[in-house]
């Protein structure tokens, strides 16, 4: 007997006024099972990200999490969010609360965990990505890479069992790239279940247990990420990869 797909999505379309970013996706995503979504910009990476966590309503088709149909309007959409982390490019954290104030804000004021245990929790989380010594500073006296570490402890405060990542490494710098790729790594270790967007070709061929290749609001080719890079069978995805590849 197959497990339920943590995700799934069924025929999912969305549409922009006339225009159609994604045109009837079916995808899914297996328990601890790490899917590396890749493809051109304005291919449809981030909606379809976006409308797995609700921040994006589908035109049509549906959405599944752990079974549940979020684009049916009697489901709670933030009851099931609680059950995503998502993690942007571009940080999105609280400049006026410490790290430690942004990795704890949701536990309390979403889950009611009291204060005392969502600081635990929070200089646990903090340690596991590295910054266990930055906890009282300030989003402005961080670099970016740090950001986004905090970025990734926040949305794990909340237990979720789906990481949701969207081009988090787009916004740094090449140096500081590695350290949220490493923090990253480690959620893979661990068994958590992901869905990343990137343009790391070396980061989906090393843990990515399925590559997807989007171009223009379709799913083109999926497969394992070496025989994908190495063999890709359509035309748009050799294309594409002949591009890229010959800088990495």
């Amino acid at each position: 007997m197959t497990e339920e797909p943590m995700i799934r999505t069924v025929k999912l379309v969305k549409k922009f006024g006339h225009h159609e970013v994604l045109k009837g996706i079916d995808f899914e995503v297996q328990p601890s099972e790490v899917v590396v979504v890749v493809g051109p910009s304005g291919s449809g990476k981030s909606t379809l990200l976006r409308c797995i966590n609700g921040l994006e309503h589908a035109t049509g088709g549906h959405v599944y999490v752990e079974g549940v149909d979020i684009t049916d309007h009697d489901t709670d959409i933030n009851q099931v969010r609680q059950k995503l982390g998502m993690v942007f490019q571009d940080f999105n954290l609280f400049p006026h609360l410490t790290a430690l104030g942004n990795v704890t804000l949701a536990p309390v004021r979403v889950k009611k965990v009291n204060e005392e245990d969502a600081d635990r929790r929070g200089i646990e989380l903090l340690d596991k990505v590295g910054l266990k010594e930055k906890a009282d500073s300030y989003p402005a006296h961080l670099s970016g890479g740090q950001q986004q570490r905090v970025a990734i402890a926040r949305a794990f405060a909340m237990d979720p069992d789906v990481m949701l990542f969207d081009e988090v490494t787009s916004a740094l710098d090449p140096e500081l790239v590695k350290e949220v790729l490493d923090t990253m790594k480690d959620l893979v270790r661990e068994g958590m279940t992901m869905i990343v967007v990137t343009h790391e070709m070396g980061f989906a061929k090393e843990v990515g247990d399925r590559l997807v290749f989007m171009d223009e609001g379709e799913i083109v080719e999926e497969g394992e990420p070496a025989e994908v890079f190495t063999n890709p069978r359509n035309p748009r995805t050799r294309e594409f990869f002949s591009k890229i590849l010959t800088h990495m």
